[in-house]
């Protein structure tokens, strides 16, 4: 099985997004995009990064968690390989 990495990186615009690691430049397509507001960034201080790393997290894990959660009827596409990933 082949490991994919993700990355979490703040771009120059102000935009927190996740990517697969290595993908080079602000012009690499991001899997997720978040956009604090610059009142919640002045009132949780260096905190808002880790407040966007926790929103990513329990995506990925929305994503990944057992399909019985999701009931019987979800369906993923063919070409979509759903087994969990290594996040660093």
């Amino acid at each position: 099985m082949k490991e994919s990495y993700l990355e979490i990186i703040e771009l120059d615009n102000g935009d927190i997004v996740l990517r697969p690691a290595g993908e080079e430049g602000e012009n690499a397509e991001p899997l997720a995009t978040l956009t604090i507001s610059d009142d919640t960034k002045s009132y949780l201080k260096e905190r808002y990064f880790e407040l966007a790393k926790c929103m990513f997290h329990a995506g990925i894990d929305f994503v990944y968690s057992e399909e019985e959660t999701f009931g019987d009827d979800m369906e993923y596409p063919e070409d979509m390989d759903v087994r969990p990933k290594i996040l660093h």
